[in-house]
């Protein structure tokens, strides 16, 4: 199944810890003796050097048709994605398995995010969870809807996010569980199919995106509104109508009113200049097995 294995660091340049980990590995020869052959990307070069999300447009965002169709030259990122869709080729490496590292500014723990075209990406993000329980699954349709990140380049696919972690900035801790997450995903694609039943769990609890909450704004089109300091840093908690959501301005509290559920990526960073507050999700459970 899997042919090959791609780990991704820098997709954002300001978020440290993918571009010295991939260093780290591919100095260390860390998978040299894999069966299944492993290799490296830093993706965006430019904002990396530059320690910023990006140059003129998000990478992640640039995996369009439109994008990889077109010649335009004039945005870096646009030209970065035609580079690496022609390196990783995804018309002739179906077997490509990438693992696209990431940080957050939001209190996320360590979240792996997963494509639910191919039944392998739920079953290596278990396998994860089993050696590390603290591990939370969010299970995304976005790339079948919109093909847009670099993770769309093929069906099999995990990203890791970690945080709270600020932009530009390693921590030791994280940067440790990220490579032990590294670790137990390249062991799950040298196991068998016959060795998955003692190695995965009869089933796991996985987040799924339901909605996305804006930041309220002004006349002037300024945000008008803060995450309120009781929902702050509630990540994967349990948000109920009438909970407070938004500390405004003048001084009053806007609750929330929508279906209960679980926010994450609350008041992240890189979030403000698509005006999102937080991503809504729902919890449930799933069977990870064949």
């Amino acid at each position: 199944m899997i042919k090959k294995i791609t780990i991704v660091g820098g997709t954002h340049g300001n978020e440290l810890i993918g571009p010295h980990l991939i260093r780290k590995l591919e100095q260390d020869g860390s998978f040299k003796e894999s069966t299944i052959p492993v290799d490296y990307l830093l993706a965006n070069i430019e904002a990396h050097k530059a320690v910023r999300r990006f140059m003129d447009a998000d990478l992640n965002r640039s995996f369009t048709d439109e994008v990889l169709d077109g010649d335009d030259d004039s945005v870096y990122e646009h030209r970065r994605a035609r580079e690496i869709n022609r390196l990783l080729d995804p018309k002739t490496n179906d077997g490509r398995f990438i693992i696209d590292l990431h940080s957050t500014t939001s209190n996320m723990g360590m979240t792996l995010i997963i494509k639910d075209q191919a039944a392998f990406n739920l079953q290596a993000a278990s396998y994860v969870q089993q050696h590390m329980p603290d591990v939370k699954i969010i299970l995304s349709d976005r790339d079948s809807q919109f093909s847009r990140t670099l993770n769309s380049l093929s069906d099999y696919a995990v990203t890791i996010e970690v945080g709270p972690l600020p932009n530009g900035v390693l921590r030791h801790d994280q940067f440790a569980d990220t490579e032990s997450v590294i670790r137990h995903l390249v062991d799950f694609t040298h196991l068998s199919e016959s060795e998955w039943n003692n190695a995965l769990p009869a089933t796991t609890e996985v987040y799924t995106v339901t909605d996305r909450v804006f930041y309220p704004r002004n006349d002037d089109g300024q945000v008008s509104a803060m995450v309120h300091s009781s929902l702050q840093d509630g990540d994967f908690e349990e948000l109920k109508p009438g909970m407070p959501m938004f500390q405004n301005m003048d001084g009053t509290v806007t609750p929330y009113q929508g279906e209960p559920g679980y926010p994450i990526f609350i008041n992240e960073a890189a979030y403000y200049y698509e005006n999102t507050a937080f991503v809504m999700t729902n919890r449930k459970t799933v069977s990870p097995g064949n």
